[in-house]
């Protein structure tokens, strides 16, 4: 059975070309579900297979992506 996840992140708008080619390389579902007033910040939900290794791994990614560039 699978176990659907959903994940949102705020993804600044400098790395935003970066998540967009890990949702994609990887095929998770999303959506934008807004923006920042300052338009900095990108609101995007993932879904993922909590149980399919390569989705977790490609989330992780994201969040290091973010995290990186926050640092």
């Amino acid at each position: 059975m699978k176990t659907i996840k959903i994940k949102e992140f705020e993804v600044p708008v400098d790395i935003i070309a970066e998540v967009a080619d890990i949702i994609a390389s990887n095929d998770l579902k999303n959506s934008i579900t807004g923006t920042d007033e300052d338009q900095e910040i990108i609101f995007i939900e993932v879904s993922y297979d909590k149980d399919e290794e390569d989705q977790r791994s490609a989330i992780h990614e994201i969040e290091d992506a973010i995290s990186d560039h926050e640092d």
